[in-house]
């Protein structure tokens, strides 16, 4: 996993160092075959919301406050029993969903392909974990989690030229959105859509299954 190529995204700003230096752990999961040259389907990037920490994790972690968590000189940011759960090379139940129907429409298509995720690309959008507590897990951002959201985004943008994005995420969409925005970023060469979290009731309840097949069908597939 080559890590380099992340490092001056965000470089000499709110994260001094670059925001991939800072938190390597959090780069975005590359498959095995995003990069395929056959020319059968564009590059895909999947974009979740954020990880979550538990309250009891702030005593190893600044996660719950921003200002500490992007600035200051620490070790305490992601501690080691959670530099797995972290990653964006994700493999559980919640997305497994979303890497089936990828699996689908390639096989309905004739394409030869790896599983799931190694034909695309995965990645949480806020750099900052949310607080579960009680049931509750909708992350918060703040002014800074958006800032450096969606610098980060724009730099991986930059690197591994998507020509899809889905957010699963509408909060995340919506705060990416609102970014480019406020910096005159403009994305007509990738379309760009989003849909309910899979882990959410919307999901079923806006029949997410079905719209993200048929986006791949036609953004993702090269007919």
């Amino acid at each position: 996993m080559t890590t380099e190529k992340f490092n001056e995204i965000g470089k000499g700003g709110i994260v001094k160092e670059g925001i991939f230096v800072r938190f390597p752990e959090l780069i975005p999961a590359e498959g095995s075959n995003y990069w395929r040259g056959d020319g059968k389907r564009k590059r895909l990037l999947l974009i979740g919301e954020s990880n979550y920490f538990t309250r009891d994790w702030a005593e190893k972690s600044v996660f719950m406050d921003a200002e500490r968590w992007y600035k200051e000189d620490t070790d305490k940011l992601i501690p080691e029993e959670k530099k797995t759960a972290v990653s964006n090379y994700i493999d559980y139940t919640t997305f497994n969903k979303v890497f089936d129907i990828m699996d689908k429409v390639l096989d309905e298509n004739g394409i030869e392909h790896e599983r799931g995720l190694g034909e695309g690309a995965f990645y949480n959008y806020f750099l900052r974990p949310a607080l579960s507590e009680g049931g509750s897990r909708g992350f918060k951002p703040e002014n800074i989690d958006n800032e450096v959201a969606g610098v980060a985004l724009a730099g991986i943008i930059q690197v591994i030229s998507p020509d899809i994005i889905i957010f699963l995420s509408k909060k995340a969409y919506l705060a990416f959105k609102a970014y480019c925005e406020r910096n005159s970023l403009s994305y007509a060469n990738i379309y760009i859509d989003h849909l309910s979290h899979p882990s959410s009731s919307w999901w079923y309840r806006y029949e997410c299954a079905k719209r993200f097949e048929e986006l791949l069908n036609k953004y993702w597939i090269n007919h």
